[in-house]
């Protein structure tokens, strides 16, 4: 499986106070999980912890992260609600599989981008059996 990483920007908001969403320059990477925000990006919205959970790092490394609830998504005019684990010293969020999964979005490696699966252009869709 060949990975990809490139940047992009999304936009981020805590869909339990509403509010107005804020941009996130985060890196797609198709070898990541889970989406990933930056300290100041939670400090400034305050999504709730919902738990603790050990991460590991490319290198290998493991640390424990604190896990919020509530980060609506949008990107490329498809939203969804997620999970996010917060990186305090980060200045870049990460943009992985679940929410590019969820939201039916190819990155494509030539071009670095993110698109909308073709297959589906107006909603996003969802295999399930």
């Amino acid at each position: 499986m060949e990975i990809t990483v490139f940047i992009e920007t999304i936009l981020v908001r805590n869909v339990l106070v509403g509010g107005e969403p804020i941009e996130l320059t985060v890196k797609v990477d198709t070898g990541a999980t889970m989406l990933v925000i930056p300290g100041w990006a939670q400090e400034q919205l305050q999504f709730p912890v919902i738990r603790k959970q050990v991460v590991r790092y490319a290198n290998e490394e493991t640390a424990e992260r604190d896990v919020v609830y509530g980060v609506e998504v949008t990107v490329l005019e498809r939203k969804g609600v997620f999970d996010a684990v917060v990186e305090p010293e980060k200045r870049y969020g990460l943009l992985g599989s679940i929410v590019m999964e969820e939201l039916d979005l190819i990155a494509e490696p030539r071009s670095q981008r993110l698109y909308v699966n073709p297959r589906s252009p107006d909603l996003p869709m969802a295999e399930i059996e």
